[in-house]
């Protein structure tokens, strides 16, 4: 390439950059631009205490209900866990989809060589040969003058971002789906062995009234009656054995193991501890779940695309150059013939039936079903969080008042044993009372469980410990 040459060459790629740097800078003030959501946040939550500012949540927020085996089942969970092994590997396509539109901000080069060898013979006359080889290197770059290739990185970086939190809220889902399953293995525990409590006072109770039959004090009615009722009991520890199966299975399930064979150690529910959690104030809820950061990046990549979109309309710049060297001899290019240049090439769609158009309305149309879906989760998320605290409150109470019931059940369950044994009381007194000391332990059980499930589920409505960068 000759030095004038060289001179209009560098001119021209300097006039370039200047267009793109100006263009890039409209560009920018657009097409990373969020739409307003135009929603008015509360002040305080209406089933918490009022709370200034922002409030932290531990990132590993499973810790404050102080059960060891819980924390090693979301360990395990968070690395073989199926569903994040796929979410990771999505989010590595997603980086590589980002590093491609990246290529864009490098020109194309592109090598060629060949050689070739033919012979020819005219008629009458004797054989020629002709020989030759070239080899050439080439440049081309199309100038982002609208900033159109900028809005496509810029939109797949915001897709590469949307990927992130969206595998950020796979794994809070998947390590509050493993507390859950947890909680309820270690209730359904507790209800069994309450079952067997309860089987233990039927055949206390069956001793009671065969003893009260042989003197001839019960009738042969009430051997059969509380024959019935221990049968029934019994009967009522096999629905409870199906669930625990199940419960374990479903755990090996989320730990990426085989339910075969599966083992899960023993806790007492009740020795687990409930967290205060605060929830802070109902704007935070934007910057701390993973799913409204997840839906407001794709926003972001919808205005990128809509931008893109529009810049279709408007003419392309492509600079080229090129620089090569051939010889008619075979694999020979010294001496050869040098040659060199550059070319400055203006591109304009004049007609294309409406299609380039349209696609500025689609995506247009995208970005605002983007928005009003972003909308929707913000408010989702704001229920939820407001629904999991007024369970939180509720539970707590139903669980103190739950004790309570036990505890006047036990004690009528007491007196009145003493009462039949006296013959105060006929039978159905007594069953009665063992009916609802029974159900007054297994419903404490439930109550702790959705007491536990309530602050799970609190947790994972604030984002559970997560924080957007």
């Amino acid at each position: 390439m000759n030095r004038n040459n060289l001179v209009k060459f560098k001119q021209s790629l300097h006039l370039s950059f200047s267009l793109i740097v100006c263009a890039s800078l409209v560009a920018c003030s657009s097409m990373n631009t969020v739409p307003e959501t135009k929603i008015e946040f509360a002040p305080v939550w209406e089933y918490a205490p009022q709370t200034e500012g922002a409030v932290n949540i531990e990132k590993d927020w499973w810790r404050a209900f102080e059960s060891a085996q819980l924390t090693q089942l979301v360990v395990n969970a968070q690395q073989k866990n199926p569903d994040l092994l796929i979410a990771a590997e999505r989010v590595k396509q997603a980086e590589l989809q980002m590093k491609i539109a990246n290529s864009s901000l490098f020109p194309s080069l592109g090598l060629s060589a060949s050689t070739r060898e033919s012979k020819s013979k005219p008629e009458g006359g004797d054989w020629t040969k002709s020989d030759s080889s070239s080899a050439g290197l080439s440049a081309s770059y199309e100038v982002d003058l609208w900033g159109g290739e900028m809005a496509n990185r810029s939109a797949s970086k915001a897709g590469y971002k949307s990927t992130v939190f969206s595998n950020e809220a796979t794994r809070l889902s998947i390590s509050a789906g493993v507390a859950a399953a947890w909680f309820n293995y270690l209730a359904l525990q507790e209800r069994i062995a309450t079952t067997q409590k309860n089987i233990e006072i039927a055949e206390r109770i069956q001793k009671i009234v065969d003893s009260l039959y042989r003197n001839g004090i019960a009738s042969a009615a009430d051997v059969a009656v509380q024959r019935t009722n221990l049968l029934s009991q019994h009967n009522a520890l096999w629905p409870l054995q199906l669930q625990i199966d199940q419960t374990r299975a479903a755990t090996a399930l989320l730990q990426g193991q085989i339910p075969q064979g599966y083992q899960l150690a023993s806790e007492k529910i009740i020795d687990l501890k409930i967290p205060t959690i605060v929830a802070g104030i109902p704007a935070n809820v934007i910057t701390r779940r993973p799913d409204v950061a997840s839906s407001e990046a794709q926003l972001q990549a919808s205005s990128a695309n809509v931008y893109a979109a529009r810049t279709a309309l408007l003419p392309s710049i492509q600079l080229g150059a090129n620089m090569g060297s051939s010889a008619s001899e075979l694999f020979r290019l010294n001496p050869a013939t040098q040659s060199a240049g550059w070319s400055l090439s203006l591109a304009q769609n004049l007609f294309a039936s409406g299609r380039y158009v349209n696609q500025v309305r689609v995506s247009e149309s995208r970005r605002v079903e983007l928005l009003e879906q972003y909308r929707k989760v913000i408010l989702t998320a704001l229920q939820e969080v407001d629904d999991a605290l007024n369970r939180v409150n509720v539970t707590q109470q139903q669980e103190i008042n739950q004790q309570n019931i036990l505890e006047q059940a036990a004690r009528s369950l007491r007196l009145n044993e003493v009462r039949y044994r006296e013959g105060g009381i006929d039978l159905q007194v007594l069953l009665d009372s063992q009916r609802s000391f029974f159900q007054a332990q297994d419903s404490l059980a439930q109550q702790r469980l959705a007491r536990l499930k309530a602050a799970v589920d609190l947790y994972k409505a604030l984002g559970g410990g997560w924080k957007k960068e």
